[in-house]
């Protein structure tokens, strides 16, 4: 049986944990965090409060908008799953099959000024960032109406 702690599940959460998720049920499910910082948001985007779980590999994001609610989640921890398989031993071509396989279809990719490849996924919420063809961290998060700016929670 497949470990459910490290499970990827855009649009809805990580392993067990959904996103809307109180504070409280992060810190049930994942620990107290190993640091907390505050993150001002840019001019169109809100502060959030980042839990970091570094020896795990986690960061978990809380949105003020949000009533400081769990809205998105990254990973580097190599034991994470993707739709059944081990997310950081594919790469980008197997990974962009792999979501369009899974429906998730609306795809960007981006070199950054900074060296890292980011591959990006609209209708999952979700990027990719790869250094020199190896991926080094996945992000994701709850999907947002961009009219009514309300938060699309999973059932």
């Amino acid at each position: 049986m497949e470990n459910n702690i490290n499970v990827i599940k855009p649009l809805v959460g990580f392993g067990e944990l959904k996103f809307g998720a109180e504070q409280s049920d992060v810190e049930n499910y994942l620990g107290e965090p190993e640091e907390i910082e505050d993150l001002p948001g840019e001019a169109d985007e809100s502060d959030a409060e980042v839990w970091n779980y570094w020896k795990d590999g986690h960061t978990v994001f809380f949105e003020k908008d949000y009533d400081g609610k769990f809205t998105s989640f990254e990973t580097d921890n190599n034991h994470s799953t993707l739709f059944g398989e081990k997310v950081f031993e594919m790469n980008e071509v197997q990974l962009t099959e792999l979501m369009k396989n899974n429906g998730f279809k609306e795809l960007d990719a981006e070199d950054e000024e900074w060296g890292e490849r980011r591959i990006s996924f609209s209708d999952a919420v979700m990027d990719f960032y790869f250094e020199e063809d190896t991926l080094i961290s996945v992000s994701w998060g709850v999907m947002i109406d961009l009219d009514s700016e309300k938060a699309q929670w999973p059932e």
